[in-house]
This record gives structure tokens, sequence and C-alpha cells, in this order.
């Protein structure tokens, strides 16, 4: 078999303790031929897959959802099996599936051969492997990456606190394929093909990654003491039956503003453009390897890719 890796080194703030030596290590007895790259700016993880995937059997990513997300768009021309080893701040994308954490767990992934096909959201741009958040959201992520190294898991929680002294409700006017129309301002609008964000925040808490429907939470504005009553519901996912939030479960949106305004993909930070922006699903488009156990969160049984 053949592996493509690739290393964010600084994935979660923090120095790397994987290496190319300790894969070899691992891997080679099973038989397993081990390409490494180690990314050293954006982009590199996205460059790197591309390279990778025409030559390898499965790509591991050493990283965090940012990592993750680069990696797929990198893939999605030819798409191959990747297994995440999360190494990040907020490690979303592997909080839905049982990925290895060791060298040694990565060959028994890659050994027993077993994958969970799981949806990509089609932005038009690029593509969401767990979640996007427009507004107050996607400040959050703007603002988070402007903390110490640091902070750790604390930052996003930081952040949320600075964004609070700057609160902007862009106008959306959201169109769904289910025949909804929502219009008006908004504190933001929460895209989920995961149930979480930021490492900790469920604002689409019942969202699957592997039935081709999108879940969209959409929060009208508010008063800060009534964000602060209400944001800490967003960490167990009760915020869903609160009045001024909107739950919604379609195939495709489209995602229309007055004005620019801020988003997150993947926890990578984007200035939106106010043009519509039509949003679909490729279902079953990204095979991620993992344990077959009970913490994976699916709709869908895993299959054999390996």
């Amino acid at each position: 078999m053949n592996l493509g890796v690739i290393i964010n080194p600084f994935a979660g703030r923090r120095p790397s303790r994987w290496s190319a030596d300790a894969l070899r290590s691992a891997l080679s007895p099973l038989g397993i031929e081990v390409t490494v790259r180690v990314t050293a700016a954006r982009g590199d993880a996205q460059r790197f897959a591309t390279e990778l995937a025409p030559h390898a059997d499965a790509l591991a990513v050493i990283g965090g959802d940012g990592t993750v997300h680069e990696t797929v768009n990198g893939i999605m021309s030819r798409p191959v099996p990747i297994a995440v080893i999360p190494s990040g701040s907020g490690n979303d994308l592997a909080s839905l599936v049982d990925c290895p954490r060791t060298p040694r767990d990565l060959g028994a992934v890659l050994e027993q051969g077993w994958a969970a096909d799981l949806d990509v959201l089609d932005f038009g741009d690029r593509f969401c492997v767990n979640s996007a958040g427009l507004g107050f959201e996607g400040l959050v992520n703007r603002l988070s990456h402007r903390l110490a190294r640091s902070a750790g898991h604390l930052r996003y929680a930081a952040a949320l606190i600075q964004a609070m002294a700057s609160v902007k409700c862009p106008h959306f006017t959201i169109v769904t394929s289910g025949g909804h129309e929502i219009s008006g301002e908004k504190l933001l609008v929460s895209i989920g093909n995961g149930r979480r964000s930021g490492g900790a925040f469920y604002l689409t808490p019942d969202a699957l990654p592997d039935d081709g429907l999108i879940d969209i939470c959409v929060i009208d504005p508010m008063s800060r003491a009534r964000m602060l009553w209400i944001m800490p519901r967003v960490l167990n996912g009760s915020h869903t039956r609160r009045p001024e939030v909107r739950m919604l479960r379609v195939e495709s949106l489209t995602v229309e503003a007055r004005g620019a305004y801020p988003m997150h993909i993947d926890g990578e930070f984007v200035d939106a453009p106010p043009d519509p922006r039509h949003i679909t699903v490729r279902r079953g488009a990204l095979k991620v390897m993992c344990n077959p156990s009970t913490h994976n969160k699916l709709a869908m049984g895993l299959k054999k890719v390996l």
C-alpha cells in the first residue's frame, strides 16, 4: 500500500509529536510505503493532497479541521480515502468518526480497511466537510485566529466574548430546496454537515455527515444580555428550542446578503461577498477511514475500501 501523509506541525497552536521516522517505523512492517509532506504555510495541504492523490491508495492527515479542509479540497477531482489523525484545536470532524490517535492505531485502521462515506458540501468555489458559519459565528472565528498561540481550546470562548463587543447582524435572504424563504437581519446562520464547530459549539446538534442533507441553524438578533443567556445552551444543543432560533434540514440552499459578511468554512475564515451562494450536497463523496465502533456518529454503516 502507498500512503501519502500530510502533517501540519503546528495544528492546535503547538508543535506536532508526529514524525516521518515514527510513521515509517510503525507502518513499514505492515507493507505500507509512506510519503510524508509537512506544511509550512496556508494552502500547502491542498497542494500536497493534489500532488499525492494520484500515486496513493490513501492519505493520512495529521492536523486540525483546517488541514482536513485543505486536503479534501485538494482531492475532490481525484478522491482517495483519507484517515484523519486529529491534532488541532477543535477537531470537529474527528468527533464524528472513531479516528486513529497513534501511528499504531493508524496502521490498524489501514489494515482493517473500513471507511465512512461522508457527504461534502459544495459551496461553488470550495468544498466544506464539517460546517460553515455566517455572520457572528464567522466573526468569532476571525477573532480566534488573532489570539495567542497558548490559548488552546479557550481561544474560541475568548473570541466569542470579544465578538460580542462589535456585534453586527447582516441582512440575509435564504431560500431552501424545501421552499422555505427566510429574509431579514440575522445574528448568525450556521450550515452543518457535522454537529459541532469550534470544538464545543453544537449549533446543529442533530446533523449527520452521511445523510445527504444539510442542517441549518438561523438565530435572530438579540440583546447582549440575551446572548449571554443563550450561548451556553449552544454547548449542549438545547438552544434549538428557543424562540429566536430556527432549525431546518434541506437538500440545498441559496444564501444572499445585502453586503459583505464574515464567514468561516471548516474553521477557515473567509470575507464573503454579498453575491448569491448556492450550496449543495455531494453525497458520499469523501471516504474517511476509521475504527468500526459505537463512537461513529453516522446515519449509515461503514464499508470496506482497502
